[in-house]
């Protein structure tokens, strides 16, 4: 069976496809930043480096994540500058001024604390430079209206944070 100009055409399109979401490089592995015997809960092999580097999606949960937490800049192999902090409204709104991004959810901002390590507990080969300690997500609490939940990238707990005082975003798509 000869391949028609249309069939040729659609597998010319996804090799295009799959080529412009690669990994630039892979992201290298961070076991050996863990504690001694304990495992990786987010092993770099679970994420895949997408838009030069800037961006990795969770494989397991399908969020794509920046890696560098707002106000610091990619540089191609870390994030560099001081990380933005927000009161919980201004973050909010911050993160609906960016186009295609959000703040992400307590429950999704979750899935990147990493279990094996602390002082940041975050993989450092995805999410470089991470400072500490506490992380925005968009939901609120249900107990009382001037917190809003948060993560602890120190030490990878998740608290309540007063909706006035400012505390870094790490912004998310997908979902």
């Amino acid at each position: 069976m000869k391949p028609t100009r249309s069939s040729v055409r659609w597998i010319l399109s996804i090799c295009a496809a799959l080529l412009s979401t690669s990994a630039i490089a892979d992201i290298p592995p961070a076991a050996n930043e863990c504690v001694p015997y304990l495992v990786e809960t987010t092993p770099s092999a679970d994420f895949t480096a997408l838009e030069g580097g800037e961006v990795v999606r969770h494989e397991p949960t399908g969020l794509e994540w920046r890696r560098c937490a707002e106000g610091m800049s990619w540089t191609g192999t870390g994030c560099t500058g001081s990380a933005n902090t927000w009161i919980w409204q201004a973050a909010l709104r911050h993160a609906d001024a960016v186009s295609g991004w959000r703040l992400p959810s307590i429950s999704e901002l979750r899935t990147i604390v990493e279990r094996c390590r602390t002082g940041p507990a975050i993989n450092q080969q995805v999410f470089p430079n991470t400072p500490s300690p506490s992380f925005w997500s968009s939901s609120p609490s249900a107990e009382r209206s001037d917190l809003a939940w948060g993560v602890n990238f120190h030490n990878g707990s998740d608290l309540w944070l007063s909706k006035s005082h400012p505390f870094r975003v790490r912004l998310v798509r997908g979902g």
